[in-house]
C-alpha cells in the first residue's frame, strides 16, 4: 500500500470538517461545487486539430504563464476559496501539456494545502511524458485523465500502467475526443477502459457540431457504446457514467443545476485572464489581478441552468431537465450565435440520457444483489 502523504491526510480532514461551508447533499457531499481550471501553459507535445485551446488563442497570446502572473495565481486561488464559502473544491491542470512544468503543479498544490482546507486535484495529460516526469512533483494529484488522442491502445495501456505504478492517483480516466479516428475505435477503447478498471470520458468534436452526418454517426456510436456498457455491467464490471459523455451527469435529479459555469467555475489562462467556461478562451470576464477575487468569475452569459429566462418553456417541462439543464451555453453560442433556445444536442440527449440512467440503475441493482 502506498504511503499516504501529508497532503492526502489533510484532504481527508477536509471532507470531515464541520465548518459551515456549502457542500452537496447526500451522496453528492464530496462532489466539487467549485472548479479551478488552470491553463498555465499552452505548450504541448502535440497539435490536435480539435483542441479548443489551440483553436481559440492567437499568435500574440503568451504560451506560458510568466513569473509575476504565476506568483499571483498562488495567492489568488486561496483568496477565492476563502470568500466563496464552498467546502469541496477541485483544481484541474490542463493545457497544453501540464507535464511539461510539473514544478509549477507542485507549487500550486503546496499553496492550496498550506492556505485552504485542501482540494481535489486532477490532471489532464496526453501521456507522452510519463516515462521522464518527476513524479515527486505530482504526489498530490488524485485523478489522472489520459487523452487517448491517436495513441495505439497497447501504448495507451502501458502509459496508464506507468501512471498507476509511479503516482499516488486513486482513479484514472481514459478520455477521447470523438474525431473520425476515435469514433471508429470507440468500442475498442471502451472495452480496454472498463476491463482495466478505468473511467471513460468522451467528448464530441465541438467544431463539427453542426455537421448532420457527424451528428448522426455520433448518435449511432453512442447507442453502440450503451449496448456495450450494459453488457459489461451484466458481466460484473463497475461501469461509471458520470461525465461519460461530454459534461452530462445523468443521475443528477436535484432541481438546482450541477453546472457551475458563470458562477462556480473559473478558467485561468497563461496571461492571467479569466473566463467562466472551460472551453471558452476568448470571452474574457476579468483577470486574477483584480482586487475582488470573485468578480471576474461571475458571467451571466455562461449560466448553465434550465431556469434561465432564455431557455424555452418546453425545456423546463422536459423529463431530462435536471441533466440537460437546457444545454451548454457555450455550444449554443458557438453553433448558433446565441445562448437562447434548446440544447444543440436536444435530440441526442432525448435518446441517450434514458439509456445512461438505465445503466446507472442496472449497476445499482447488480451491486445491491451482490452480483457486482
Amino acid at each position: 500500500m502506498r504511503k499516504q502523504t501529508e497532503h492526502a491526510e489533510k484532504l481527508e480532514r477536509m471532507y470531515s470538517l464541520k465548518n459551515g461551508r456549502v457542500q452537496g447533499t447526500g451522496r453528492w457531499a464530496k462532489f466539487p461545487l467549485f472548479w479551478f481550471h488552470l491553463f498555465m501553459s499552452y505548450k504541448c507535445t502535440r497539435r490536435c486539430e480539435y483542441c479548443y485551446a489551440f483553436n481559440q488563442v492567437g499568435d500574440e497570446d503568451p504560451l506560458e504563464m510568466d513569473e509575476k502572473t504565476f506568483s499571483r495565481l498562488l495567492e489568488w486561488i486561496p483568496e477565492v476559496w476563502k470568500v466563496n464559502n464552498i467546502k469541496v473544491n477541485s483544481v484541474i491542470f490542463l493545457g497544453g501539456e501540464p507535464l511539461l512544468r510539473t514544478d509549477r503543479i507542485r507549487k500550486v498544490m503546496d499553496s492550496v494545502f498550506e492556505r485552504t482546507d485542501g482540494m481535489q486535484a486532477s490532471l489532464y495529460t496526453n501521456g507522452d511524458l510519463v516515462d521522464s516526469v518527476d513524479w515527486a512533483d505530482l504526489e498530490d494529484i488524485q485523478y489522472m485523465i489520459t487523452n487517448a488522442a491517436d495513441t495505439p491502445i497497447q501504448e495507451l495501456s502501458r502509459r496508464m500502467k506507468v501512471i498507476g505504478d509511479r503516482s499516488n492517483v486513486i482513479g484514472q480516466t481514459v478520455v477521447a475526443t470523438l474525431d473520425d479516428y476515435n469514433l471508429e475505435r470507440l468500442l475498442e477503447l471502451s472495452r480496454f477502459g472498463v476491463e482495466n478498471g478505468y473511467r471513460l470520458r468522451y467528448q464530441r468534436d465541438m467544431f463539427r457540431g453542426s455537421d448532420p452526418a457527424y451528428r448522426a454517426r455520433l448518435l449511432k456510436r453512442y447507442h453502440e457504446l450503451c449496448d456495450l456498457l450494459e453488457e459489461c455491467i451484466l458481466r460484473g464490471y463497475d461501469v461509471k457514467t458520470t461525465f461519460l459523455l461530454d459534461f452530462l451527469i445523468p443521475e443528477w435529479e436535484i432541481e438546482s443545476s450541477p453546472y457551475g459555469c458563470g458562477r462556480r467555475l473559473v478558467t485561468v489562462h497563461p496571461d492571467g485572464t479569466v473566463t467562466s467556461c472551460i472551453r471558452e478562451h476568448s470571452h474574457i470576464s476579468g483577470t486574477i489581478f483584480e482586487p475582488d477575487p470573485l468578480k471576474a468569475i461571475q458571467c451571466s452569459l455562461y449560466y448553465y441552468d434550465v431556469s434561465e429566462p432564455d431557455i424555452p418553456g418546453e425545456c423546463r417541462q422536459c423529463e431530462f431537465k435536471t441533466v440537460c439543464q437546457g444545454g451548454c451555453p457555450h455550444d449554443k453560442l458557438l453553433l448558433s450565435g446565441t445562448r437562447a433556445g434548446k440544447s444543440v444536442l436536444c435530440e441526442i440527449h432525448r435518446e441517450i440520457i434514458p439509456r445512461l440512467r438505465h445503466l446507472r440503475q442496472l449497476r445499482r441493482e447488480r451491486v445491491s444483489s451482490g452480483c457486482a
